[in-house]
């Protein structure tokens, strides 16, 4: 009932709350801790509003669908010209060919089947791309035609192998829509990951500063506040970059250097140190978050191929 009536009601409490949270970094935090919270929106019904504002933005955006369709499309049409031509070559063989009808029947299936695409063909136009890196899918076939001319006792049997496995398997059956699929799935767990990922954050926080001047929970809602800075930022941005396309650039540096600004001067406001030392967190802070959504994202890689 809240989230619908924060959704539908912006009265003066959002307002105050967003600009404070955007314009006052660590303010709302500082507030909650103090105890003056009448005139602001909770935390999480906050963190709820924004995050769904910003995962609908991101999935409105995206338009992988008909990618993952026509690579679908590609791939059946692929398998009914190789039944045709498979078809074809066997036709070829039983043919008579000492005869006038042999032969020129001969020539019909061999000009028939000219114009069918090949095999290497299809893999020319529709597998020629890069996964990830300079990982492409020739190189994962070529793994995988050794693996299996190997025996079995011989045969690698690590996550790596898995992985390229289910990238073969995964692309034998989309295509070109490969990419686009995986880019969509995992754009669907980030929601889900992020609910992982905040109170990581906020136990980091735990290492950092005094157990006997801050709660965990004092730190979970610095966090929650933060994260919901991050995706207005993000929110912003997006929009901005929808009206200048010629801006893409720099609204992408800024992405990744206003939240560092923004987290070092909410840390300094909040905990009371020093700027030296807040900034020095901050570093400490971005690289191990960074290192968590890496692991995330692997994570979440694997998932998709599943």
């Amino acid at each position: 009932k809240h989230f619908f009536e924060d959704i539908t009601h912006y009265d003066s409490k959002f307002f105050i709350t967003i600009k404070d949270l955007l314009v006052k970094p660590g303010f709302l935090t500082k507030e909650y801790l103090a105890g003056k919270r009448a005139k602001y929106l909770h935390p999480i019904r906050m963190y709820m509003f924004i995050s769904f504002l910003y995962f609908l933005m991101a999935f409105s955006l995206n338009h992988k669908g008909h990618q993952v369709e026509e690579g679908l499309v590609q791939r059946a049409t692929y398998e009914v010209e190789k039944h045709f031509s498979d078809s074809i070559k066997t036709m070829l063989i039983t043919v008579k060919k000492d005869t006038v009808n042999g032969a020129l029947k001969e020539a019909m299936l061999t000009d028939l089947l000219t114009k069918l695409k090949h095999e290497s063909d299809y893999d020319q136009e529709h597998f020629n791309f890069t996964i990830i890196g300079t990982l492409d899918y020739r190189q994962l076939r070529s793994y995988d035609s050794l693996q299996k001319s190997l025996p079995e006792s011989k045969r690698e049997h690590t996550i790596k192998s898995w992985v390229y496995s289910r990238w073969l398997t995964t692309i034998n059956h989309y295509g070109e829509g490969t990419v686009a699929l995986l880019i969509d799935k995992t754009q669907h767990i980030i929601p889900k990951m992020m609910f992982i990922l905040l109170p990581l954050f906020a136990l980091f926080f735990k290492v950092f500063y005094s157990a006997k001047k801050f709660l965990y929970t004092d730190h979970a809602i610095f966090s929650i506040h933060f994260h919901s800075a991050v995706f207005l930022l993000f929110i912003f941005f997006w929009i901005l970059n929808l009206i200048f396309p010629f801006l893409s650039l720099y609204t992408s540096i800024a992405q990744l250097i206003l939240p560092c600004f923004y987290l070092a001067i909410a840390l300094h406001s909040v905990y009371q140190q020093s700027i030296v030392m807040s900034v020095i967190k901050t570093i400490a802070l971005v690289l191990l978050y960074s290192a968590s959504i890496l692991i995330g994202f692997l994570v979440v890689t694997l998932i998709t191929l599943l």
